[in-house]
């Protein structure tokens, strides 16, 4: 076995084959008609002349040196146009063998119809899949109730259950909410241990950790037990375990899942962080300030309350509520006033390391992209369940949705534009203030998969998000008695039939906004991953300026290329840019911390086949070739089977024009006389192969002369 590494195709080389076959045989054809006449006896039989004529003549040496039987100067139109033909299909011919192989070229891989086929699970080998709890059948599902007027956490009887001996959820809302296949079941904590606690029943409480962050990517993939979107514009996570068809070329299929996405609305404040660096950077004696662009001299003096209208409500008024709220705290302890301010005006505020930093901040918090408390002049203030509009208190019966709100440090902007980073001494930065608002949406959404060989690995998977909005579903969320902090509710999509349940609020709609949930809860909630949203936004909206508590350093402090995404999608979106900046960080921190287990064994799959194309460019001398051969193929075809012509006759032709035969005088070759009476014309030395016309004297049976001379001599006798 040979092994050539090169950069031209198979078709490529297999032209390059023919082209050097076509050469060897030319040359060598040449090289043996020089070695025949130089080495050929001077005298031979005619036969042998008639071999050796023949040999001599289809070679291409007559055309080479202008030989008679190349000649162009042809008495007669047919002989003449022949000739010229074969010379041109010969020419054609070897043409054609070298360039037609070059337009062959591997065709796209092509669909063919929809079929079933079987599926089987393939495991993914990324750390994120390393870092999964295995055996995902010991995952048990429940939920702890707590008592909002008990402190330290006292346990009561969940909704459906007799008493506080089990955290098992009611057998008859299991029920309602896996009436589908797409339900909030098929969700488990990624990982997880299983423990009693103070009940009697196992429960599954997960680990929360980033393993593998993906908060550089702008693509959809799969990754174990997800699709993760983390494209800038709808990012998100898809529910699936993957079962996957075995295909030797590949395929194109498609699946649907449950999925959350973030839904974020920010607004910029008004109010900018202005501080110069010193040569080490970032630190403690660097002084801060506030500048007012607005926020403060243009701050409205009325109250303003988020329509609080369930799946209806507008995030973009939350995220205002917290903007007001914000930059009145701001005022106050700037001690200024509407009047007295101006857009413009800057207000000194300390040095980090002052004693009378009651903001708290530090200097791992200024400089990068970390969230703030709506009071972060105010820690002791409180004015969080005013932007989310409910309260623990509220009635926990699905009519209110998660809302979190905040305050946000954008990224850092070094003034004068001389570059996104690089500190030097003295040198001014700038960090926008806004307010976002954020809910998580639930959807049935289509997602369309594509893989061009054997999946081997979930990172040959193609994956696109077919419909974004999502399918109409009934979904449904659990109505309750107790209070928004005793308990984190169910929700899903079910089946119609649980339309019209009273225990049940219903609503037919593309997406859910999922409902409130206990968000001061640190923890993610022990057996319950559908109520896990609201902890995973508490990392993102982190209370009293705590930072982020998970692995990855989502402020891009310790981080450049992070840093750098962060800017480039605010500079890329002004308006979209900063709630971007929230979806991402709330998809990544979910998509490891979460798994879906819903499994397919069987898929409709359109299985991909190879194809072969062809450039017709090199075609051209094969069509030349085949517009000759097609009429002159019918044409001799119809002559032999009519008889016009027959094989016999042919052959005579053929021996009446050997070398050897007119040599000895056995051809019916002869010189037409046009006066048989009169003297015979001269032969002239010079032309004659034009001035003296020879005739082949055979009829249409192919007899000569002296053939029909022995067919009438015995009628002659008589």
């Amino acid at each position: 076995m040979i092994y050539l590494v090169s950069d031209i195709s198979v078709a490529r080389a297999a032209t390059a084959i023919n082209a050097a076959i076509t050469s060897v045989q030319i040359t060598i054809s040449l090289s043996l008609i020089i070695l025949l006449i130089h080495f050929m006896p001077k005298t031979n039989t005619a036969i042998t002349w008639s071999l050796i004529s023949k040999t001599l003549h289809s070679s291409l040496w007559p055309t080479i040196l202008s030989a008679d039987s190349s000649s162009s100067e042809i008495s007669g139109a047919i002989v003449s146009v022949v000739s010229y033909m074969i010379s041109v299909t010969t020419v054609l011919v070897a043409a054609a063998g070298i360039l037609l192989p070059s337009g062959l070229g591997n065709g796209p891989l092509i669909p063919m119809e929809f079929r079933l086929v079987n599926a089987e699970y393939i495991p993914d080998n990324s750390p994120l899949a390393y870092s999964t709890t295995p055996n995902r059948s010991q995952f048990v599902y429940g939920r702890w109730c707590l008592y909002l007027d008990r402190p330290g956490g006292a346990i009561q009887a969940c909704p459906g259950n007799k008493g506080l001996g089990t955290a098992e959820i009611t057998p008859s809302l299991v029920e309602k909410f896996n009436s589908i296949p797409h339900g909030s079941f098929t969700m488990q904590y990624r990982r997880f241990y299983t423990r009693s606690g103070s009940v009697s029943l196992p429960i599954g409480v997960p680990y929360a950790s980033v393993s593998q962050s993906f908060i550089l990517r702008n693509d959809t993939f799969a990754v174990e037990g997800l699709i993760v979107d983390m494209s800038s514009t709808h990012p998100g996570v898809g529910f699936w375990n993957q079962t996957l068809p075995k295909l030797p070329n590949g395929g194109t299929w498609s699946q649907d899942m449950l999925w959350l996405e973030p839904v974020t609305r920010c607004i910029d404040t008004n109010l900018t962080l202005n501080y110069y660096t010193l040569g080490d950077g970032i630190n403690d004696s660097m002084t801060l300030s506030i500048t007012d662009h607005g926020g403060i001299v243009n701050l409205t003096h009325t109250n303003p309350t988020p329509d609080r209208n369930g799946q209806h409500g507008d995030l973009m008024q939350y995220a205002y509520m917290a903007a007001v709220l914000s930059n009145r705290y701001a005022m106050l302890a700037l001690n200024i006033t509407r009047r007295s301010s101006s857009v413009g005006a800057s207000y000194s505020i300390f040095n980090i390391g002052d004693e009378g930093n009651s903001i708290g901040w530090s200097s791992g918090i200024v400089g990068s992209v970390n969230p703030l408390p709506i009071s972060y002049f105010d820690y002791n203030a409180d004015p969080d369940m005013l932007c989310q509009g409910y309260g623990g208190n509220d009635i926990a019966d699905g009519s209110d949705v998660n809302v979190e709100c905040g305050i946000f440090l954008g990224p850092p902007q070094r003034i004068g534009n001389v570059g996104r980073w690089g500190n030097v001494d003295m040198s001014q930065w700038n960090q926008k203030i806004h307010s976002c608002a954020s809910a998580t949406r639930a959807s049935i959404q289509t997602v369309s998969f594509s893989t061009n060989s054997t999946i081997t690995n979930l990172q040959s998977l193609n994956v696109t998000r077919m419909n974004l909005s999502g399918l109409n579903v009934l979904w449904a969320m659990e109505k309750t008695n107790l209070s928004i902090y005793e308990i984190n509710i169910l929700w899903g999509p079910v089946d119609d039939r649980y339309e019209n349940d009273s225990s049940l609020r219903t609503i037919w709609a593309e997406g859910l906004y999922l409902p409130a949930s206990p968000y001061e809860r640190p923890a993610l909630p022990p057996g319950l991953p559908s109520a896990g949203h609201g902890t995973i936004w508490g990392q993102v909206y982190p209370p009293s300026g705590a930072g982020y508590t998970f692995s990855t350093d989502y402020s891009g402090r310790s981080d450049f290329a992070i840093t750098s995404k962060l800017q480039s999608l605010v500079a890329q979106d002004p308006e979209n840019g900063n709630a971007q900046i929230r979806n991402l960080m709330w998809t990544d921190i979910m998509a490891n911390n979460f798994i879906g287990t819903q499994t397919n064994n069987t898929l409709w799959v359109a299985e991909y086949r190879k194809s072969i194309q062809y450039d017709l460019r090199f075609a051209i001398p094969g069509f030349i070739l085949l517009l000759i051969w097609v009429p002159s193929f019918l044409a001799a075809t119809f002559l032999l089977i009519t008889r016009s012509l027959t094989f016999g006759y042919m052959k005579q032709v053929l021996n009446h024009t050997s070398a050897g035969r007119i040599v000895v005088g056995a051809s019916d070759l002869r010189i037409r006389d046009d006066n048989p009476g009169g003297p015979s014309r001269s032969r002239e030395k010079e032309g004659w192969g034009l001035s003296m016309p020879v005739t082949l004297d055979l009829d249409h049976k192919g007899r000569g002369h002296e053939d029909r001379d022995n067919v009438l001599e015995p009628l002659n006798q008589d």
